[in-house]
């Protein structure tokens, strides 16, 4: 049986995190502006998959090949990022394993 209490908690923890990762992001995205003039990503950045140029200000940039979006590892609080996303999925992982605990009441 799933401690109700505990799962209420998990959904509040993962809105909460997911509303403030909007928060950070959004505004640092829209702070910055393409590094070309034609709207383009400038080509030294990219490495492989990876893109990282510490003179571009956003945080997320679109993806060389295909649709959406990838992480600019140049920027001061990509690691940041990374490391907050990482701390989420474990936490949800935890409160998951917990809520779904055997024996607990």
């Amino acid at each position: 049986m799933t401690n109700p209490v505990l799962a209420q908690l998990l959904a509040i923890a993962l809105i909460v995190a997911i509303v403030a990762l909007a928060v950070v992001v959004i505004p640092i995205n829209r702070r910055g502006a393409p590094i070309s003039a034609r709207g383009g990503r400038d080509e030294r950045g990219w490495h492989g998959f990876i893109y990282a140029n510490p003179d571009d200000p956003n945080l997320f940039v679109p993806k060389r090949l295909g649709p959406g979006w990838t992480i600019n590892f140049g920027h001061r609080r990509a690691w940041q990022a990374v490391f907050g996303i990482l701390a989420v999925i474990a936490l949800s992982i935890t409160l998951g394993t917990l809520a779904a605990a055997p024996g607990r009441s």
